[in-house]
């Protein structure tokens, strides 16, 4: 009889309820985080959204088909499985049923072909599309089944699906820049929208029928400040609970403070002077070595960033597939760098301490963007660096990117730009940067031309093997940084502060920051 009574229950319990609804050990249920942004929000469309706030909040209010995880990984959301065919062209998708719109509606393959269609549309401006150009189709199978068909193969082609999905039955027949949609999201993920103020306050409150249980907090509330400073005194006024990218001297007082929980890391995006490949100056090897003996990086890290920052020697963040441990970083050698300038035919004949060449001063003329003020401060200190070992610099300001027309170049004639690039978890990220024949190359002013680099890169995104991938990009690693098209830098630090009362925050706290894991946050009881 109670195993009777036992299996009744089962059968008339909501699904994915009985267990995951049952807080475990100290964890409870209830409480607002309240989340300071220094951003303004823009609007809120899988689709469409691409930065702000808004960005952050798509991945609680959506679902993906598949995401990444704290360790980088890709894992399954509204995806439960997925097969890759032997020729690499299909990926098929299986999907979790039951999954709903927070109006109800379940959310299915046709909801999954329908969002990326639309990214691929070309009227629609997706900020996404350029991801997507080697898609042959997207198809929906059947109402659980969603397949992706590749005109080539690609190994990393799942990262470019981390995309959350957006209601078919809601976007369909509206215009997506200007629909109301826009404003008030329908989701399919752990958090529902709630309200939008126009002091751009926003509130989410939890999905009581999320697929994987209902988070713990009952509401995200989203407070927008001016600036970061601002932001951190409200933190500190506990006005709000979370703060994002807080200041280092911020930072420093807080993690002093038990009222707070504390986390930073080195951030995988890095610093770098690209060089111009077409500048003569810059086709002799031994002027790029030169520069890389000649710029002092932990110097540069402490003076810019207090010391927070890990040195760059390569496109590949470290510990990712492509790292090469082997590749030894260019050190800090001024007298090297003289000797190299030396061998090249540059010597200071007239004593000013600048070197000449056939009646040439030795200038290098850098684009440095005005908004960064760190790109600033870095031109000053590398300034100095060069001036050391007889090259004078001369910056040139720009103040955005519309700014870099054909003429404008062809009047300052730079030969390198202070960049921040991204690496991310997928080697995918370094073949957007440093292969010539990757579609999404539009934005750039200059474009690294490697035959070599670009073929490995492209059969490291084709061999399954993952032993031999990692052999194929480990040499694209040693091959870019021998050749030094860019003065590797540094990794920066990013550093974040959240009330000690929050708990199984770890998860989140990591370089991929998977906002997700907010539905797994808690208030211990005191």
């Amino acid at each position: 009889m109670r195993i009777f009574i036992f299996g009744l229950l089962l059968i008339l319990a909501p699904p994915l309820t009985l267990a995951q609804d049952i807080p475990k050990n100290n964890q409870r249920y209830g409480g607002t985080l309240i989340w300071g942004a220094c951003i303004k929000p823009t609007i809120i469309n899988p689709i469409l959204t691409s930065y702000s706030i808004s960005a952050s909040l798509l991945d609680l209010i959506f679902s993906h088909l598949v995401r990444l995880n704290a360790k980088g990984e890709i894992e399954p959301d509204l995806a439960e499985s997925w097969n890759i065919s032997p020729d690499g062209l299909v990926y098929t998708f299986y999907l979790r049923k039951g999954v709903r719109f927070h109006d109800g509606k379940e959310c299915t393959a046709y909801d999954v072909k329908f969002t990326y269609d639309k990214i691929l549309e070309p009227r629609i401006k997706s900020p996404f599309r350029s991801s997507f150009e080697l898609v042959e189709e997207f198809r929906a199978v059947d109402k659980y089944t969603f397949q992706v068909i590749l005109k080539r193969p690609s190994n990393t082609f799942i990262y470019r699906l981390l995309r959350e999905i957006a209601p078919k039955h809601l976007l369909e027949k509206v215009d997506l820049g200007s629909c109301s949609f826009n404003y008030h999201p329908v989701g399919s993920g752990p958090f529902k929208f709630k309200e939008w103020r126009k002091d751009d306050q926003i509130t989410l409150e939890y999905n009581p029928d999320y697929y994987a249980g209902r988070p713990y907090l009952d509401t995200i509330l989203v407070k927008v400040y001016p600036n970061s400073k601002d932001s951190w005194v409200a933190l500190m006024r506990s006005e709000v609970d979370y703060g994002i990218f807080l200041e280092r001297e911020d930072y420093e007082i807080m993690k002093e403070d038990p009222a707070f929980k504390t986390y930073s890391f080195p951030f995988d995006s890095y610093y770098v002077i690209f060089y111009n490949p077409d500048d003569v100056l810059f086709s002799d090897k031994r002027i790029r070595e030169a520069i890389a003996y000649g710029i002092d990086r932990k110097a540069l890290i402490q003076r810019i960033a207090d010391g927070y920052g890990l040195e760059c020697i390569g496109p590949f963040y470290p510990e990712t597939l492509g790292f090469n441990p082997a590749v030894q970083a260019f050190t800090y050698n001024p007298e090297k760098s003289k000797e190299l300038l030396a061998e090249a035919g540059w010597s200071d004949l007239n004593k000013d301490g600048i070197l000449e060449k056939e009646g040439r001063d030795f200038e290098l003329k850098l684009l440095v963007d005005s908004r960064n003020p760190t790109f600033k401060r870095m031109a000053m200190f590398i300034r100095q660096q060069l001036q050391e070992i007889g090259i004078r610099l001369r910056v040139i300001i720009y103040n955005n990117d519309r700014e870099l027309t054909s003429e404008f170049l062809e009047e300052h004639k730079p030969q390198a730009q202070l960049k921040f690039f991204y690496g991310g978890p997928s080697p995918d990220e370094v073949r957007y940067h440093w292969s010539y024949k990757d579609p999404r190359r539009g934005d750039k002013i200059w474009i690294y031309k490697n035959e070599e680099v670009t073929k490995l890169l492209e059969l490291g995104d084709i061999i399954r093997d993952e032993e031999k991938r990692k052999e194929i990009y480990q040499e694209v690693h040693k091959i870019i940084y021998e050749e030094q098209p860019a003065c590797f830098l540094y990794f920066p630090y990013l550093f974040y502060g959240i009330s000690s009362r929050f708990q199984n925050t770890d998860a989140y706290f990591t370089i991929n920051m998977p906002t997700y894991t907010i539905k797994d946050w808690y208030i211990e009881e005191q």
